[in-house]
């Protein structure tokens, strides 16, 4: 009987300590430092504001009732490997919000430079931070632009799927999903 309870303890303790192993080597924060992670962030300016003429919409990941755009006039991807654009979301109420973004690949990690105002000009956010790109159920955009348009190099998407031209490519036309692989939404 001892035996038996001791083989079922050791039964647990296996896949506990698989999940703090994995805890441990998260790949996201413990990858190698990267050619993109020595680079300094450049100081860049909001582009001009973006017009609705120029905007191309995006299929989002999972729900949401609102509608995305990115002005893709605006989108570049600097030294710094940062690629940054204006992007623009629509409700279903007609309300808008404008903001200016940037998206590192390399920590996936997302930080907003700048809102819009309701005069077409930028209110720049002295105190922005990079923070990580979550997967949410509703109006999953971060996610969505990391992994189905701008970021590729395996699971993780390391780094940027291509110089802006191409990036504005994918977001006109991206990638038909590999019906092989499922689709986390």
């Amino acid at each position: 009987m001892l035996a038996l309870l001791a083989v079922f303890m050791l039964g647990l303790i296996g896949p506990a300590e698989a999940v703090r192993r994995r805890d441990q080597e998260n790949p996201i924060t413990n990858a190698p430092e990267s050619e993109d992670d020595k680079a300094v962030e450049l100081d860049i300016a909001p582009p001009a504001y973006p017009k609705d003429s120029k905007l191309t919409e995006f299929t989002l990941r999972g729900q949401t009732a609102n509608r995305f755009f990115i002005d893709p006039t605006t989108l570049s991807l600097e030294k710094d490997r940062i690629i940054r654009f204006a992007m623009v979301i629509k409700s279903p109420t007609g309300e808008t919000n404008v903001r200016y973004a940037g998206l590192r690949c390399s920590k996936r990690e997302w930080k907003d430079y700048a809102f819009g105002r309701a005069d077409g000009t930028w209110a720049k956010d002295e105190d922005a931070e990079w923070q990580p790109i979550q997967e949410l159920i509703w109006n999953n955009y971060q996610r969505t632009l990391y992994k189905d348009y701008f970021c590729v190099g395996g699971v993780l998407g390391t780094k940027p799927a291509g110089d802006a031209s191409k990036l504005v490519k994918l977001l006109k036309n991206p990638p038909k999903p590999d019906p092989r692989v499922p689709r986390k939404e």
